[in-house]
């Protein structure tokens, strides 16, 4: 051996040192970096909870623990929210559409415990507000609701019970091989890499499902009060016409003694006599047509506290409605944020989005191909309790030449396309309705502003300058000045304009419930 193949051989042998000092070190340090792997920033701010996942791995918890957790304080809020508003009757939130004092409500939760008490309060006269409390507390709608809405709280537990039973199975039984090494139940490492946990997920779609049921449930209470309104406000426009036709009455039969005084006394004839019969007639049939329309009224009531049919109502409060109504743009502000049915349908589209978040988990490829990830498994291949082959029996789909890795990709991507469409309409679906609803509260403001328009010129106006016409008109028929058909006519334009203003006063209750029902909160609570 010469010189130079003594040099050469050093060489080499000192190049293969090297290449192997630093393969070890970059496979130390490349083993250091997947220990100590955590997502980006990015990452975490769009998955809720990640935070919490970090800082239970420096304190020993497991993610699984934590995700279970914390879907089990959920739960637990949940059901202390829906208990607190079973209650006091109200949502809790800032967002409620109704929301009633704790003082008035304990009052009224008291009375609606038992029918005996809740009739002797509605076969008085009763108020709006004694309504109000009563519908919230009793009607059958509203507590079916809230059934739904315990039912959708229970998928909390089922989100971690299936993980539970699995993972018992695996610590008990599949990864557990009793006499034969330590006694470790296997939690594959690429079932925690590099996601959240799936579980947590699992969570978060239960969370705004739950949301989704709670809006539900608002929305039918929100359509229930405004029931009771529109009802209570009609309740008083039919009582208030039957006392106006009823006073009506009165005047005609005053009238018709005049007039049959006049006949024999041979100023008028006979005909002035059959006219004013004809119309008190025609005014006293109208009582028992309006009796019917409030026994319907009545019947309303009663089924919306959830009453017997047979209880006999008594009168409502009559009441001024109230005249303020918020401005239109702030009106505007106040739907987008309150309204019931948009704050449902991002919840729902909440829920998909983490539908689809999880679906991703589940289809697309990791960010490692597992090729060094092996699971806490027994490695018994030998003998009369071989868990294993000593050597592979058949090919898998995914290591064929040519074969994707994951041979279910191509397939779960039609599904995950899917998936993704149906959160986009789901957006554009909401998107729709946000549009829609500036229209929708235009309209339900202008009616309340027609109503109160209308209202004020009926009770400053009209209906003073048709009480003056009737005074008139009646002196001049007592000294034969005015003809009898004036007479009539004037009668006639006092009752259309006392039964309008009647009429008006009413609108302007049921065009309130009406815009409060659109915008998704009480005008009063804003």
């Amino acid at each position: 051996m010469n010189r130079h193949t003594l040099i050469y051989i050093l060489i080499f042998s000192l190049m293969i040192t090297l290449f192997t000092s630093y393969v070890h070190a970059n496979y130390q340090k490349m083993r250091e970096e997947f220990e100590d792997y955590a997502p980006t920033p990015y990452f975490t701010s769009h998955q809720r909870g990640t935070d919490q996942f970090v800082k239970a791995k420096s304190s020993g918890t497991s993610d699984f623990t934590l995700a279970k957790e914390n879907i089990r304080k959920a739960q637990t809020n949940w059901k202390r929210s829906l208990l607190e508003n079973t209650e006091s009757g109200n949502t809790g939130n800032d967002t409620a559409f109704i929301r009633i004092t704790p003082a008035r409500m304990k009052k009224y939760r008291e009375i609606a415990s038992g029918d005996d008490s809740i009739k002797r309060v509605l076969q008085a006269p009763f108020s709006l507000e004694a309504l109000e409390a009563l519908t919230l507390l009793r009607n059958p709608g509203v507590k079916a609701q809230e059934n739904h809405l315990k039912a959708a709280i229970e998928t909390f537990g089922q989100a971690s019970d299936l993980d539970d039973i699995l993972r018992q199975y695996s610590a008990f039984t599949e990864g557990l091989m009793p006499g034969v090494g330590p006694m470790k139940g296997k939690e594959p490492v690429k079932a925690k890499f590099p996601f959240p946990a799936v579980l947590a997920l699992k969570g978060q779609i239960a969370q705004q499902e739950v949301k989704a049921a709670s809006e539900y449930l608002e929305s039918v209470r929100r359509d229930t009060v405004t029931k009771a309104r529109k009802t209570f406000w009609n309740l008083v426009f039919i009582r208030k016409s039957r006392l106006i036709t009823r006073e009506t009455v009165d005047f005609l039969q005053q009238l018709e003694t005049v007039a049959t005084t006049r006949y024999k006394a041979g100023k008028t004839s006979f005909q002035d006599v059959i006219k004013v019969e004809i119309r008190r007639k025609i005014l006293e049939e109208t009582l028992p047509t309006l009796r019917e329309k409030q026994l319907n009224l009545e019947l309303k009531i009663l089924q919306l506290v959830n009453l017997s049919p047979h209880v006999r109502l008594g009168e409502p409060k009559i009441q001024e409605p109230q005249w303020e109504t918020p401005s239109l743009e702030s009106l505007y502000k106040l739907a987008l944020e309150r309204r019931q049915e948009l704050r449902r349908m991002r919840a729902m589209v909440g829920k998909m989005e983490r539908m689809t978040a999880m679906v991703e988990i589940m289809i697309l490829p990791q960010y490692t191909m597992n090729f060094s990830v092996y699971n806490d498994e027994a490695a018994i291949q030998t003998g009369s309790i071989a868990m294993k082959e000593t050597f592979a029996a058949s090919v898998p789909a995914s290591r064929g030449a040519g074969l994707p890795k994951k041979p279910w990709y191509g397939t779960g991507n039609a599904f995950l396309r899917q998936t993704k469409q149906k959160l986009m309409a789901l957006k554009n679906e909401l998107n729709n309705a946000e549009k829609s609803t500036a229209a929708m509260v235009q309209k339900a403001w202008y009616k309340t502003d027609q109503a109160k328009r209308e209202a004020r010129l009926y009770r400053d106006t009209v209906v003073g300058l048709a009480r003056s016409a009737l005074d008139v008109s009646t002196r001049g028929y007592e000294s034969g000045r005015v003809s009898f058909a004036d007479v009539i006519g004037s009668h006639t334009d006092w009752l259309k304009a006392r039964l309008a203003l009647a009429r008006k006063l009413s609108d302007i209750g049921v065009a309130r419930a009406e815009l409060a029902r659109t915008v998704g909160s009480d005008l009063n609570i804003q």
